[in-house]
């Protein structure tokens, strides 16, 4: 996630720094050509999000219809409660995969959103601007570099997916607590 959220920050600010749009002047060639790929760049990663989503949901309606089959097809209980497991197995996956798609698509497109209204603030003089587009570029590179770990990551999807509802509960827990408190403060 960091390093598309630097991606997001990089394709930004390469898209700022090269356009006429920005108010910062005109561009050199190099600069105009790397904010126009990155525009493109960047239109063509949003679609892929949405591409990649539409394609997570029909495998989860083709895994569900073959589960389905495959449920009926077993001659003994524990040959259902098997293909069962597999099913709930397969369907956390492939849930966790449409979950992960959405919200790849979510924050690229809020992210993108709020940088330009960082880049284009008429509010700052151009100058400002300027150093916010590099100063975006640069924080995207930084997040960019990081390199995926694979410490601490779950083993297997309803692992990874219940340790998130934990997380996301006990979060929902602590805000309620702090708006309580809060309340009966003032």
């Amino acid at each position: 996630l960091v390093r598309t959220i630097g991606k997001i920050y990089s394709l930004s600010a390469h898209q700022f720094l090269g356009s006429l749009d920005s108010g910062i002047g005109m561009p050199s060639i190099a600069k105009w050509a790397k904010g126009h790929a990155a525009s493109m760049e960047r239109q063509g990663e949003t679609s892929k999000a949405k591409r990649d989503g539409l394609v997570a949901g029909m495998k989860m309606v083709t895994m569900q219809q073959t589960a389905a089959k495959d449920i009926a097809a077993a001659t003994t209980d524990e040959e259902r409660k098997a293909k069962m497991d597999e099913m709930e197995e397969k369907m956390t996956t492939g849930m966790l995969g449409v979950m992960w798609t959405t919200t790849v698509v979510d924050i690229t497109t809020t992210l993108h959103e709020v940088a330009q209204m960082v880049l284009f603030d008429q509010s700052v003089d151009r100058d400002t601007r300027k150093r916010r587009g590099f100063g975006l570029k640069h924080l995207g590179e930084i997040f960019m570099a990081v390199s995926p770990s694979g410490e601490g990551v779950p083993a297997n999807a309803k692992t990874l997916y219940e340790d998130a509802a934990f997380a996301a509960m006990l979060e929902t827990i602590k805000r309620k607590e702090e708006a309580s408190q809060a309340a009966h403060a003032t």
